[in-house]
C-alpha cells in the first residue's frame, strides 16, 4: 500500500462547533461534494475517543467522461468540539482518513482538513486525485452554507 496526503483550509463565519456539527452530517454534503448521491446512518455510539456515526455512502465519481457508483461505509468521529476524523473505506485496501480543526482566528473560523489517502499505488493517484478535487469543491463552497442570507431576516443558510 502506498500513501498520498493533501491539506485544505477554508475560512467561514460560523462558531467552529457549528462548522464541525455541518461536516459531521454527512446528509448535509448534498451540492457541496461533486460526487456525492446520498448517505445514511447505518449505527451511532460513543467510545473513549468521542461520539461517532457509521454511515452507508453512495457517490458518483468520474473516470474520464464516465461516471460509475461507489457505495462504502464512512465513520465521522467528534473528537472535540471542534474537530473530528473522518474514515472512508472505499474499496478493499483503499482508504482515506480526513482530521478536521476548526479554529476561530482574527473573528472567523479556520477550517483546516489533513487528507491521508491509503491505496495500491497503481491506484494511489486516481483515488488521491477524486478526493481532492471532491474536497476541495466541497471546501469552496462551504462557506456559502454559512453566508448571512438576507432575505431570511439574517439567518445563515446553514440553519
Amino acid at each position: 500500500m502506498a500513501t498520498q496526503t493533501f491539506e485544505l483550509t477554508t475560512r467561514v463565519d460560523a462558531e467552529p462547533s457549528a462548522v464541525i456539527d455541518f461536516l459531521l452530517d454527512l446528509t448535509r454534503h448534498r451540492g457541496l461534494h461533486p460526487f456525492f448521491v446520498s448517505a445514511h446512518v447505518v449505527e451511532t455510539g460513543v467510545d473513549d475517543e468521542g461520539p461517532w456515526t457509521q454511515w452507508r455512502v453512495h457517490e458518483r465519481p468520474r473516470l474520464g467522461p464516465f461516471r460509475y457508483s461507489i457505495r462504502f461505509p464512512a465513520r465521522m468521529l467528534r473528537s472535540s468540539g471542534s474537530s473530528m476524523v473522518g474514515t472512508v473505506r472505499a474499496a478493499p485496501g483503499c482508504s482515506l482518513v480526513t482530521t478536521t480543526r476548526a479554529e476561530r482566528v482574527h473573528g472567523h473560523t479556520v477550517l483546516t482538513e489533513l487528507t491521508t489517502v491509503t491505496a495500491p499505488l497503481p491506484l494511489l493517484g486516481y483515488m488521491a486525485s477524486q478526493a481532492r478535487i471532491a474536497h476541495a469543491r466541497t471546501y469552496s463552497l462551504l462557506p456559502g452554507e454559512f453566508a448571512v442570507d438576507p432575505d431570511a431576516a439574517g439567518a445563515p443558510n446553514a440553519h
